[in-house]
């Protein structure tokens, strides 16, 4: 009974010393287990503290530039600001003017279409005149080619010249010089600053004259002068009377 006894407990100690080894060997390995995933959970933790610093200057990167962005697009609010007003004062000049030149061109109209009887007969007249001053001025100044020795400021012409003009440009003031033997005639319309030249060109003996306009300012004509009065013509001195007519056309519209 003894030996069966003594037999049952050898048996229990060795499964109790197995059981106990084999419970410290699990033990040991779960142990290396949680090491390890200690171990990358710190190097994890490490890799997203890193990644958050690098994402937090990435943002404080962005809020800088977003500020200068919006400081840049502020300043750029304030200059269209600023143009749109600028635009929008000139545009009122502009319409003032616009108006004040409609106001004109409807008075003009008006007087015209009042006085359109005497207006037929006064331009009949002043056509036969114009014919006859600008014949006049033609023959004289065709004396001048042919006759080559002729002192220009003595022979008069620069007379018939002067007499043309102040028959259609009343109002300007006038000055002629000769300068290397031709007539060069000067006007200022001195209320708005418009001034310009006409130069007697002479030609070879059977070939007509030719008178050159070259515009020394418009003055207060800048914005609304035609094109024809900002370049320099070359024109028969028949065609003077038209020329002056439509000089004294814008002078007249724009004052």
């Amino acid at each position: 009974m003894e030996f069966l006894y003594s037999k049952l407990y050898d048996k229990y100690t060795k499964l109790k010393t197995k059981k106990l080894s084999d419970l410290d060997h699990e033990n040991k390995e779960q142990e290396l287990k949680f090491v390890n995933f200690l171990s990358a959970a710190e190097e994890l933790i490490e890799h997203l503290r890193s990644e958050k610093e690098e994402l937090l200057d990435q943002v404080n990167d962005l809020r800088t530039e977003l500020a200068s962005l919006r400081t840049a697009k502020d300043k750029q609010v304030v200059d269209y600001q600023r143009l749109l007003m600028e635009e929008s004062e000139k545009n009122e000049a502009l319409s003032k003017e616009v108006e004040s030149l409609l106001k004109l061109i409807q008075k003009g109209t008006s007087h015209n279409l009042n006085n359109n009887s005497n207006f037929v007969e006064r331009e009949s007249m002043q056509n036969a005149s114009r014919e006859t001053s600008s014949g006049e001025l033609l023959e004289c100044c065709n004396k001048t080619n042919d006759q080559s020795g002729i002192d220009l400021q003595e022979s008069g012409q620069g007379n018939w010249l002067i007499q043309v003009l102040f028959e259609y440009a009343l109002g300007m003031k006038l000055s002629t010089d000769y300068q290397s033997g031709r007539i060069c005639l000067s006007a200022l319309h001195q209320s708005s600053g418009y001034s310009f030249s006409l130069s007697w060109i002479s030609k070879s003996p059977g070939e007509e004259a030719e008178l050159l306009y070259h515009v020394l300012s418009l003055g207060t004509f800048e914005r609304v002068a035609p094109e024809w009065m900002r370049e320099d013509i070359m024109f028969s001195p028949s065609m003077l009377p038209i020329f002056f007519e439509r000089v004294s056309h814008v002078v007249k519209l724009n004052h």
